[in-house]
């Protein structure tokens, strides 16, 4: 299935304008990725972004610096099946369902559906992938948690075991 470019940029509008209504700073966004896109928030706005997405959810007390971001998955697509080396993540769904795939190794993955409000914590190092649905686009508010403070998690940090896009 191929990306509705008109429909992706009304649904990347609606995440713009709401981000800048709770005051929210992108520091990086990509809205044209292969599955959909996302923002990247200044972590000076991490407790905005706590009050904004994650209202009433206990999200622990990381001593390590955090990112805050949201990621936004076209329907019937998906990320590539992935593990990360400097960083775990926790989401939040906030526009479900959303499929999910994760496992500490390749033999040992499972599938779990969730709804909006649904959350799931990935160690660092645990294989997943996220899946939107087949009728709606999925929106997930993401925090990473660097496991490295002098050597923090970026975009470069994704060893990619499969992917629909040939990356």
């Amino acid at each position: 299935m191929i990306i509705d470019k008109d429909k992706a940029g009304i649904v990347f509008n609606r995440i713009v304008a709401e981000a800048d209504g709770f005051n929210l700073k992108i520091c990086d966004q990509d809205l044209n990725r292969p599955w959909g896109g996302f923002l990247r928030f200044d972590e000076e706005c991490l407790e905005l972004f706590f009050k904004a997405y994650w209202q009433g959810v206990d999200t622990g007390k990381s001593a390590g610096k955090r990112d805050p971001k949201v990621l936004v998955v076209a329907p019937a697509q998906r990320l590539s099946l992935q593990l990360h080396h400097r960083r775990a993540e926790l989401w939040r769904v906030l526009d479900g369902p959303v499929l999910v795939v994760h496992g500490p190794d390749m033999d040992h993955l499972k599938e779990e559906v969730l709804f909006t409000g649904d959350t799931m914590h990935l160690a660092c190092g645990e294989i997943h992938r996220l899946c939107g649905s087949l009728t709606s686009w999925g929106r997930v508010a993401e925090i990473w948690e660097h496991s490295d403070a002098w050597n923090p998690s970026d975009e470069t940090d994704i060893v990619r075991l499969q992917d629909d896009y040939s990356r």
